[in-house]
């Protein structure tokens, strides 16, 4: 896993949704060539959270496994898309958003949070 392969890596786990996923990308005018955390806010973002009010559980556990892996990776520009582009638009989308994101969470996505939190200062 490297930052350059991030969204082609979770585009690879929908396969049933490419056309989804390719059709907010264009309503974005976005593609991989704008950077990770492009395609993560205008793409990936988006579909994570059509996926909770959906309540597409086995989804959003592929989803959130994804993101797992990627706060346990070593490198920095790995977990930055994901503490700076994931969790802080999950956290921006509502209390019931993030609040139902977290429960699909593995411990070190939990992690990732409590950085991005006490660097937010949510609940302050």
């Amino acid at each position: 896993m490297n930052k350059e392969n991030l969204y082609s890596a979770f585009k690879a786990l929908f396969p049933e949704c490419e056309d989804i996923l390719d059709s907010l990308a264009k309503t974005a005018n976005a593609d991989e060539n704008d950077g990770m955390h492009i395609m993560f806010s205008f793409v990936v973002i988006p579909f994570v959270i059509e996926l909770i009010k959906k309540e597409d559980n086995e989804r959003l556990s592929r989803a959130f496994d994804y993101f797992e892996k990627m706060a346990s990776s070593h490198l920095a520009d790995v977990t930055e898309v994901l503490e700076f582009t994931v969790i802080e638009n999950l956290m921006s989308n509502g209390k019931g958003i993030y609040d139902k994101a977290k429960t699909f969470m593995g411990d070190n996505m939990m992690e990732c949070c409590k950085r991005a939190e006490q660097f937010l200062q949510v609940g302050e």
